[in-house]
């Protein structure tokens, strides 16, 4: 889930767009070092989620989300959530708890809590272990394998990062650290494992569910800036084949987010697309770059409830060039069969009266969510009453690797999550 607030009032003259600062289309896929993983936990204004997916078999969805947010000098907020959504069966349950006594590990990519423990194992760096217990009704226990490689747009201790305002003339660090001072107004950052095999079970109610076979992806994301001037509007779409083998294995993550007129209401997005549990593109779309990944809100319709142009459909477009190899050595290949393209619209009009969807999982009122202490820092923000819209349907996707005559179509079916998020 995305952070979410906007405001009109100018507050840096500029904006340094990733796809942007990684410009060459051959260059943008950045391995994640162990650095990148690390919890920063910084303070000042700063917002860190780590996000775990998993489409069932079923086509439900699972979310962990741990949420560490700072304001100034304040002791920051820590909340866990959890949802499980099966539109199949109308169940949807949202759980949001505070943490307490919460610990970064000594690896510090493992964290500690009363009501959370995630461990990053310490052979491989590729799997997570995930041990909460919200209240007496949702307890889960869960083990996130990375299938696909991770990634972040571009190399090196600037690569993923967006800043805000004018950069910085400091060196960048030389240790593999990530270069969280780069822009003087702060940074957005997304880093990614875009295909995981998820197992574990969990416990809703008097249900108890085993995710076995299970697909997902972990998302680790950074606003270092104040969450109302960051964003104007979120898209993001989360696509997985589950019980699928060999090219069929897919997984097709975005995220995009507009800034707000203060700086100049750029298009940032990022994106992958994995092929055979294997990472075959990154992508990055927007303002300033051509083709790249997008997504389109087709045929708006006026939300009564809301007051928001809200999509009938959505379509999403992956472009980029193909990558090969093995791990962190995966390599753009430039010639001859060197593209790679993906598409899916998520058809939702039922009803234009009352605005009515097909697999809404929840209008979310964000400000009703955030923890205490943001809302009253982000409430003077006049004028915004944030949405999160979030559906979860069954979509055929179209990839297509290569160009001309080795050009190789597949058509698969999966299950999309995605959310629209509706700020100003």
């Amino acid at each position: 889930m995305s952070s979410w607030f906007s405001s009109s009032t100018p507050t840096g003259p500029n904006i340094h767009p990733v796809q942007t600062t990684f410009s060459d289309p051959n260059a943008l896929f950045g391995p994640l070092t162990a650095k990148d993983l690390e919890w920063n936990c910084a303070g000042g204004i700063n917002t860190e989620t780590q996000t775990w997916y998993a489409t069932l078999k079923d086509g439900s969805i699972v979310m962990c989300q741990i949420i560490h947010s700072s304001i100034g000098l304040l002791w920051p907020t820590i909340q866990v959530t959890f949802r499980h959504a099966n539109p199949k069966t109308g169940k949807n349950t949202w759980k949001s708890v505070t943490v307490s006594n919460f610990k970064v590990q000594a690896d510090k990519r493992s964290m500690k809590s009363d009501q959370i423990t995630v461990t990053m194992d310490p052979t491989s760096s590729s799997k997570y272990t995930i041990e909460a217990k919200y209240d007496d009704e949702v307890q889960i226990s869960l083990q996130y394998e990375r299938l696909a490689e991770g990634f972040k747009v571009g190399a090196g201790p600037k690569g993923g990062f967006t800043y805000f305002g004018q950069l910085s003339g400091k060196a960048a660090p030389t240790d593999g650290s990530p270069d969280y001072a780069g822009g003087a107004d702060g940074y957005a950052i997304h880093r990614f494992w875009p295909r995981c095999a998820v197992t574990g079970i969990m416990r809703v109610g008097n249900d108890v569910i085993d995710l076995e076979g299970a697909r997902g992806v972990f998302i680790h994301a950074i606003q270092g800036i104040r969450p109302n001037i960051l964003a104007a509007s979120w898209n993001f779409a989360n696509f997985q084949t589950v019980e699928k083998e060999g090219e069929e294995a897919v997984s097709l993550i975005m995220m995009e987010f507009t800034t707000t007129p203060a700086y100049g209401s750029k298009v940032i997005n990022v994106g992958s697309v994995v092929v055979g549990d294997k990472l075959v593109a990154v992508t990055a779309g927007g303002s300033g770059v051509a083709g790249g990944s997008n997504v389109t809100h087709q045929d708006p319709v006026k939300d009564a409830e809301t007051g928001y142009d809200a999509p009938s459909s959505l379509k999403f477009c992956w472009e980029g060039a193909k990558l090969e190899g093995e791990g962190s050595n995966l390599k753009a290949v430039t010639e001859g069969n060197s593209k790679v393209h993906a598409v899916f619209t998520e058809d939702l009009l039922v009803a234009k009266e009352g605005y009515k969807t097909k697999g809404l999982v929840e209008k979310v009122d964000v400000l009703g969510q955030i923890p205490y202490l943001i809302k009253k820092f982000v409430n003077y923000a006049a004028g915004t009453k944030p949405f999160i819209y979030t559906w979860l349907n069954p979509v055929k996707a179209s990839i297509t690797l290569g160009t001309g005559s080795e050009t190789k179509t597949l058509d698969v079916d999966g299950y999309v999550f995605t959310e629209a998020t509706m700020i100003s």
